[in-house]
């Protein structure tokens, strides 16, 4: 494995972490900051490409948005 591909599978690893403790965090204040800011500098940075900036971004979005309407659903029952 280069160097490259070293820096973009700690950069993937990085990011999934904080994915799962975004995940165990939800509903807490800047619960996706770490992981909004991991994503950002691992791009910054080139250890991931537009297209996985892409979808680790749309990723976040995908969980607040299954977050927001189970909060709606049990809200309203």
């Amino acid at each position: 494995m280069n160097v490259q591909q070293r820096d973009h599978q700690t950069a993937i690893n990085w990011i999934e972490g904080e994915i799962a403790n975004l995940i165990q965090d939800l509903g807490k204040p800047n619960a996706s900051a770490a992981a909004t800011s991991s994503i950002t500098l691992a791009y910054m940075l080139r250890a991931i490409n537009d297209k996985e900036h892409k979808h680790y971004r749309a990723r976040i979005d995908q969980i607040y948005a299954n977050f927001n309407a189970s909060f709606k659903q049990e809200a309203a029952a």
